[in-house]
């Protein structure tokens, strides 16, 4: 291999060794500048390129002309290192420094004059390099498809830990929130508190982290749910429902026919007409007396005697619920309707459609919100829709059961807590 185009004060490396070899390749590559540059600069951080040394590569990179990375031609550079310095407000032997750490990652190769000068001579017809001395750029355009397989590889290894992390952050607020409800049902399962703790303190991988606190609070959930036999509203046996909710003919049901999403886009008029229909025929059932208040579930706002919010009827319905822990349990929710879970906003704005899919009056929505808040009617109006979208056949009339539900909320009689832990371990 020849060494002649690199100056003899040079100490020369193996890896700038192999630089010089590849800028003296007659198999070039064929590729243009712009693929090029984005291959190099993706690759640069997994090649340890950072600051100054980025620096410089943006800027060479920007001085080489289009025309050169041709395959008939040479992308070469040529500027002093004193200009280097004064574009990137270093100085001379930090500029020289990062320029032969360019040469040693396979990216430049030197091609040093006899008299250390730097110039490029072009043809005046077509502006073809006649003869130039500087910083070459072969050995990253042969050294193309090492380039992007580093820069993919490694963008790879960060997503995968930004994603670790994200895992980490997430399950861990989950878990702290299953052992505060847990507490409220007279549950002890505080030494997944410590085990967690000394998880997020060794010295594993975030990747092993992760994992570790995915099966952690797997058996969380599986033993809250074994010592908790009445996960779900379904299974209550002494809810006060204003309506029917036994399950239809199969010859004759809608909902059998529909699936998800479509068995939910019910008639909102027929739904509001049925629940009307219930409330005039059931006031002397065996549930007992309907109360005034859904009595007046579907009569106009104007016509509907609100009752004033309660806090204490809020926070009961929400104690010991997170955000994180109503993401985690309605996983049908989220796909059908494109939902965003992140925070309590993105719930309440996300209940106008919910409330549509079901056939939920305004009224009724309405006088929900009024009782007992914005965030608690939302989070009951989800668990009724995940309810739905998993078991059609089990609801058949998603309004009235939410209704029922609202009423066992204003008691404080309401486990929500339990039907979102039930949701997030199926």
């Amino acid at each position: 291999m020849r060494t002649d185009a690199v100056a003899s004060f040079r100490k020369l490396t193996p890896a700038m060794l192999e630089s010089q070899r590849l800028a003296q390749a007659n198999d070039i590559v064929e590729t243009t500048k712009a693929e090029a540059a984005i291959t190099i600069k993706k690759a640069a951080p997994a090649l340890g390129i950072d600051g100054t040394t980025y620096h410089v590569l943006d800027i060479l990179l920007g001085l080489s002309r289009a025309d050169d990375w041709g395959k008939r031609h040479r992308p070469i550079v040529a500027i002093s290192n004193d200009k280097l310095a004064e574009y990137v407000c270093r100085s001379t032997r930090t500029v020289m420094r990062s320029v032969r750490k360019l040469v040693e990652a396979g990216i430049l190769a030197y091609k040093d004059s006899p008299t250390g000068r730097r110039f490029i001579y072009r043809d005046e017809g077509n502006g073809a390099i006649n003869r130039a001395y500087g910083f070459d750029f072969s050995p990253a355009r042969q050294n193309l498809e090492k380039l992007r397989a580093q820069g993919k590889a490694y963008q790879e290894k960060l997503n995968a830990q930004q994603e670790a992390k994200r895992t980490v952050s997430r399950l861990s607020r989950a878990i702290i929130d299953s052992i505060q409800a847990a507490a409220v049902a007279d549950l002890d399962l505080s030494a997944y508190e410590d085990e967690l703790y000394v998880l997020r303190e060794s010295g594993l991988s975030l990747s092993e982290k992760a994992a570790s606190i995915e099966e952690l609070y797997q058996r969380l959930l599986t033993e809250f749910n074994n010592e908790d036999t009445n996960t779900t509203c379904k299974s209550d046996t002494d809810v006060t429902p204003y309506n029917y909710t036994n399950h239809k003919n199969p010859e004759n049901s809608k909902q059998q026919n529909s699936a998800n999403a479509e068995y939910l886009n019910i008639n909102s008029s027929a739904a509001n007409a049925a629940s009307k229909m219930a409330l005039d025929k059931k006031p002397n059932s065996k549930f007992g007396a309907i109360s005034p208040e859904l009595q007046q579930a579907d009569k106009p706002k104007s016509q509907m005697a609100m009752p004033a919010a309660s806090s204490g009827t809020a926070e009961t319905a929400l104690s010991s619920i997170s955000i994180s822990l109503i993401e985690t349990a309605l996983r049908e929710t989220k796909q059908t309707f494109a939902l965003q879970l992140q925070n309590w906003r993105d719930l309440t704005d996300g209940a106008e459609s919910l409330r549509l899919a079901i056939g939920l009056s305004p009224a009724a929505w309405g006088a929900a919100q009024h009782c007992l808040g914005a965030k608690a009617a939302s989070a009951i109006l989800a668990v009724t829709v995940e309810k739905t979208l998993r078991d059609p056949m089990a609801i058949s009339n998603p309004a009235g059961y939410f209704q029922a539900c609202i009423e066992r909320a204003k008691e404080g009689n309401l486990l929500l807590h339990k039907s979102l832990f039930g949701l997030a371990a199926g």
